[in-house]
């Protein structure tokens, strides 16, 4: 990936892990880790680059908090990738705590909660 010919903010497709083989290895070879909003789920993919992915059950409730709640954790990826180690296939699920508080919190809540557990990767 070419840093210069690419805006380093960016979300570009090649990014996102989309593979159902790809999920099954996270899930199998992977290392979790988890706080009251988040469990990560990652695995080292070989490539010099991170490849996510945001997995959120019906059971978190209606469609557009599902969809509010993948918008946050893209845009905190988004804003936060330079600052994580490369070299890893993420899957983040959002936990039951979160659909309950949801209401309640903001985008930063969300974020730090996320930042916390990203930053962890690798070590």
């Amino acid at each position: 990936m070419e840093i210069g010919s690419l805006n380093l903010h960016s979300f570009p497709r090649q990014e996102r892990l989309r593979l159902k083989r790809d999920f099954d290895r996270v899930f199998r070879e992977g290392v979790s880790l988890q706080n009251e909003l988040f469990t990560v789920v990652y695995a080292k993919n070989g490539l010099d680059f991170n490849r996510i992915a945001i997995v959120v059950r019906k059971k978190l409730g209606k469609a557009h908090d599902r969809n509010k709640i993948k918008r946050w954790v893209r845009e905190s990826y988004r804003t936060m990738k330079l600052e994580i180690a490369k070299g890893y296939d993420i899957v983040v699920i959002p936990r039951k705590a979160l659909s309950e508080i949801l209401d309640t919190i903001d985008y930063w809540t969300i974020r730090d909660g996320l930042e916390a557990l990203l930053k962890r990767i690798g070590t």
